[in-house]
Formats: structure tokens, C-alpha cells, sequence
């Protein structure tokens, strides 16, 4: 008997969190098929709230009857919105927040994506219970439900910075039956340890980063190690290439499936074993496919990914060049939810040490988050003991002790001998492919 679930929900609605009722909602609404319905109903209450609450948005939705009118699609209206890009983002920060945003419960959040500009938004506490109730639901399609056991294999700076957990992410850990294995920071011995859990009770679900989990497979290939057969590998935060998913299904003997999606507007598109590539949830963002000149490629086609997040009132995000390449399966566009063919996502590199432990090249991004004068940055390892951040500025300059800062927090995994520099170059060019990479490493293995 699955105890947990029914506690864990009941406690969460008892505390005010709304994500329990959302998940049953949208159990309800995916058990009917969920899908083309489902995402007009949210997108037109969306571009309602757009034209009468954000005034970046409500000049270009002056004629309200093309959003009232039952036999045009809301797609249609998004149309009339320009593409909203990070530089947009930065310079209509403020417009671009709703009106009753003082009636709202919200948070910042920050995300440097795949082209490393970071930006800083808004997002409300209705959009944090749509996006776990949306993610619980992923996670019991692929067999997993509320309070089964999961292991995280994930990134942790708190674990690194304070070296511990508070009472209550262990309390919440165990109520959901949740371990974490911190994947920025994994030392050959560490990573003995994380095979060894990993074979003492099996989970029903793995959650890692897609780079991390194929390290610890590789790891496990060359030291000879035996994972116990798993039951499902879910990957996220970085591209899933098909030679790590070969290499992650073989050792941990399961089938992979990943994971698309964004700290912006949170999880756009899953893989799931009935369907042929990734699924859109329907209630939760809206994609298109656009070329460079912002016109929807013809369908099936490849294009840049543009994201409508669907959930997030207090600073909508319309129509957001998120910075990745795909495709939309042409048969997903006729009633169907949406599904994405494949996606061609950011890079990022591991970083290795002088004792082998490997670092997960995105806890150096996560060290320029929330610092306004980073206008884009790239995290370069010159050598095991050497890290190089080429920063853009704004209008603004660090002040030393946010250089100490990062610098500090950098040494916590690389060694308190590691040298750490900083450049600050007027531009950061992409790669020949239009690609951008914003963790290099130098070091090979």
C-alpha cells in the first residue's frame, strides 16, 4: 500500500498548496485525451490576462473579439505578439509584469539557458503547483507515482555550500521517499557509493542529469561496477544524445527517457513509452517552430523552438525564443496534443579534477545567476586547476567580493589550489554550427 501519497497530498493541501488539486485535474483531463482542447482553453485565458493585465502585451491585442471569438483558434491570435527574446526580457522587465501582481504570491527566479545571457523573472506560486502537479503526472506515466521511490541525481550547491540539509527538505524527502545523489561534484569514490544505493533497493524512478547518469555509466563500464537492472532513467538539464542513451539503458539495464524544458517556463515536453517522441502537456506551454526570420516552418520541419508558457500569470512568457532547435511531429497537429520529434538542446562539458572527481559543468552557471551585471558569460577549464569565466557586462561591474564569492564556491569542487580568472570581453560569438557553448572544458579525460 502506497501510504505516502495520500499523506503527502493531504498535508500539502492543508499547508495551501494547490498542486494536489491540479493533479487531479490534469489526471482527469490526460485519462480523456487530453490535448489541441485542452491547450486553446489555457492559451486563450492566457491572452485574456495578457491584454486586460500586461501592458507589454496588451498593445498588440487591442481587437479583443479575435480572442472571443469561438472559431478562431488562440494560436491564430499569438500570432499578432512579436517573439519575445532574453534581451526583451531585460529591457521591458517592467511592463512585462501583470498588473495585480500585488495580489499574487511570488518569487524571483533566473536561467541562463543555452545561449549563457542570464535574465531575471517573475514567476507566481500558481505556476509552481502547475508545474509539480505537471511533473507528477509525467513521473506516474512512466510508472512512478507520488511517494514510490525515487532517486535524484542532481545538482545540489546547497549540499556543497553548507555541507548539510535542513530539517525539512529531510523531513519532505522522506515523506516522498526522495534521495538525492549529488551529481555536481563526483568523485570516483562517490560514485562507488551512488552504484552501491542504487543496487541496495532499486528505485521506480531515477531523475538525472542527462550528462551525469552517462558519466556514472561510463564510470561503471571502465571500473567494471555492476548496476542491478533499474526500472526507468528520466533525464533532464542538457542534451540527451543518442550515444548516451545507449551507453545509460545498457548499464543501468532500463529504458531511458528525457526530459525537456527550462527554469523559465519549467517542463515543456517528455518522453513517454506509447508515444513517439516528446509530449507536450497540454495545460502547461504551447511550442511552435519558427525560422530565423520568427515564420512557422512548414510541419515536421526542423526550426527554432519558441515557447508560450501557459501557467505563469504574474509575468508571462509569450512566445519565448528559448534558444534550442527542433521539430513538432506533423501528426501530433491535427487534435492531438502536442509532440515535439526531437530536440536539439544546449552543450555543456564536465569538468575534472586532479583526483578525477567530475563537476557538472552547470554548477559554475548557477554561480552567475541573480547577478545583474552578467549580461552572458561562458566558464572555460583551462586546466585541472584553472578556470576562466569570460563575462559580458552590463551596465554595472562585480564588486570584489562577489568575484571572492565565485571564486570561493568554484575552489569548493575544484580544489583550494585551483586559479580562477576572470575575462570580460565585449562579445561572446557563438560556434559555426549557431550553436553556443557555455561551459568549456579544455581538460580531457
Amino acid at each position: 500500500m502506497n501510504w505516502r501519497k495520500p499523506t503527502y497530498l493531504t498535508y500539502a493541501s492543508l499547508r495551501g498548496y494547490r498542486f494536489p488539486s491540479f493533479l487531479g485535474e490534469y489526471s482527469r483531463d490526460y485519462e480523456s485525451g487530453a490535448g489541441l482542447e485542452s491547450a486553446n482553453r489555457a492559451l486563450k485565458s492566457l491572452l485574456l490576462h495578457c491584454h486586460r493585465a500586461v501592458p507589454y502585451y496588451s498593445k498588440y491585442l487591442q481587437d479583443i473579439e479575435c480572442l472571443l471569438r469561438e472559431e478562431i483558434s488562440p494560436a491564430l491570435c499569438l500570432l499578432r505578439l512579436p517573439i519575445l527574446t532574453k534581451a526583451l526580457i531585460r529591457g521591458n522587465n517592467a511592463t512585462l509584469q501583470a498588473a495585480d501582481l500585488d495580489r499574487r504570491k511570488w518569487s524571483y527566479n533566473t536561467s541562463g539557458g543555452s545561449t549563457g545571457e542570464p535574465i531575471r523573472i517573475i514567476q507566481d506560486a500558481e505556476y509552481e503547483d502547475r508545474s509539480a502537479a505537471t511533473s507528477m503526472l509525467l513521473h506516474r506515466l512512466l510508472g512512478c507515482d507520488v511517494g514510490r521511490r525515487v532517486v535524484r541525481l542532481w545538482g545540489s550547491e546547497r549540499d556543497i555550500f553548507q555541507a548539510t540539509q535542513s530539517w525539512k527538505s529531510r523531513f519532505f524527502n522522506w515523506l516522498t521517499n526522495t534521495t538525492w545523489l549529488n551529481s555536481f561534484c563526483m568523485s570516483p569514490a562517490r560514485m562507488r557509493q551512488y552504484i552501491a544505493h542504487l543496487n541496495e533497493k532499486t528505485p521506480c524512478l531515477i531523475l538525472a542529469y542527462a550528462q551525469s547518469a552517462y558519466e556514472l555509466a561510463k564510470f561503471a563500464e571502465k571500473e567494471k561496477l555492476t548496476i542491478l537492472p533499474q526500472r526507468a532513467v528520466l533525464t533532464s538539464a542538457g542534451t540527451l544524445y543518442p550515444f548516451m542513451r545507449e551507453k545509460i539503458s545498457l548499464l543501468f539495464g532500463c529504458e531511458v527517457y528525457n526530459l525537456y524544458g527550462s527554469r523559465e517556463v519549467s517542463v515543456v515536453a517528455c518522453e513517454l513509452p506509447d508515444v513517439s517522441g516528446l509530449w507536450v502537456a497540454p495545460w502547461a506551454n504551447f511550442v511552435e517552430i519558427l525560422d530565423d526570420e520568427g515564420l512557422p516552418v512548414p510541419a515536421g520541419e526542423e526550426g527554432n523552438i519558441v515557447v508560450t508558457c501557459l501557467t505563469n500569470y504574474a509575468m508571462p512568457l509569450v512566445r519565448y525564443w528559448i534558444g534550442d532547435r527542433g521539430a513538432l511531429d506533423p501528426d501530433s497537429l491535427r487534435g492531438g496534443a502536442q509532440v515535439l520529434r526531437y530536440v536539439s538542446g544546449r552543450n555543456v562539458d564536465v569538468f575534472r579534477t586532479r583526483d578525477r572527481t567530475l563537476v557538472d559543468g552547470e554548477y559554475f552557471t548557477h554561480l552567475l545567476y541573480f547577478r545583474p551585471w552578467v549580461c552572458k558569460f561562458q566558464v572555460v577549464q583551462k586546466a585541472t586547476d584553472r578556470i576562466l569565466f569570460k563575462i559580458v557586462k552590463g551596465d554595472n561591474s562585480p564588486t570584489p567580493r562577489e568575484l571572492e564569492e565565485i571564486a570561493a564556491k568554484s575552489r569548493l569542487v575544484m580544489g583550494p589550489d585551483c586559479q580562477i580568472e576572470f575575462e570580460y570581453p565585449a562579445e561572446l560569438p557563438p560556434l559555426a554550427s549557431g550553436k553556443y557553448r557555455y561551459t568549456i572544458s579544455e581538460v580531457t579525460a
